[in-house]
């Protein structure tokens, strides 16, 4: 499969998110509807799979995703005001 780009990923991201968002409130009216859990499970996975496919190959996207294993790698890349983002 071929690489995704910077931009397509993050657009991914904001729609699986988007998705998420979405169904969230829907199972906030009906907590019990066994097709609106199912979908909120598979578009939250799809959401991590991309989060982490960015994360991989371009870097983290928050705090939340660095690698914290033996050193802060969040300062390593460009900062988006550096001409990071291509957005």
């Amino acid at each position: 499969m071929q690489q995704k780009s910077k931009h397509e990923l993050m657009n991914l991201i904001n729609q699986f998110s988007f998705m998420v968002d979405d169904i969230a409130l829907y199972l906030d009216t009906h907590p019990t509807c066994r097709d609106g859990i199912d979908a909120y499970k598979h578009y939250k996975m799809l959401r991590e799979e991309a989060i982490s496919d960015y994360t991989c190959t371009y870097g983290p996207i928050s705090k939340y995703n660095v690698n914290v294993d033996n050193y802060w790698d969040w300062v390593n890349k460009p900062w988006p005001w550096e001409g990071a983002c291509d957005c």
